[in-house]
């Protein structure tokens, strides 16, 4: 029998954490969910720190940092725990964001994808942040190539 490295035509299931990034109302959330449907996947999200038992959001500048953290550590316990494939669902608009994501991939042997989801579909933020507040955000984006 062909080993995997051998055999081209086997697939070898690696462990994933993908990291989805995008402006408000690029359509993260409902990729993440696409995704998590079909395979099951845990997803992380600076946003669920804000939202109550209803799924009603209010965001609060001040506990952005709280978010963070919250975000990062479900995220680590999730590949502390060897779950095979999980998802983080943030804007990620500057690179220092991304970092500790990386760092937890390398760490814990879980391949790191970063995905970039595009606007194409007119889709709205729902969190109602300001017209202005995203412009800046879209100021600072940044793709790495």
């Amino acid at each position: 029998m062909p080993d995997q490295k051998t055999n081209p035509n086997s697939i070898q299931i690696k462990k994933t954490l993908l990291a989805l990034r995008g402006i408000p109302g690029s359509g993260k959330t409902t990729l993440a969910n696409t995704i998590s449907l079909s395979n099951g996947a845990p997803i992380f999200s600076i946003d669920s720190y804000f939202e109550n038992e209803s799924g009603e959001y209010n965001f609060e500048y001040q506990k952005n940092h709280l978010a963070y953290k919250e975000c990062e550590s479900k995220t680590k316990e999730a590949l502390q725990e060897g779950i095979p494939f999980v998802i983080v669902d943030n804007t990620f608009t500057l690179d220092w964001e991304l970092e500790p994501y990386e760092r937890l991939a390398n760490e814990f042997g879980y391949l790191f994808f970063v995905v970039t989801v595009e606007n194409r579909h007119g889709g709205k933020n729902i969190h109602q942040i300001p017209e202005e507040q995203i412009e800046k955000m879209k100021a600072k984006y940044r793709v790495v190539l």
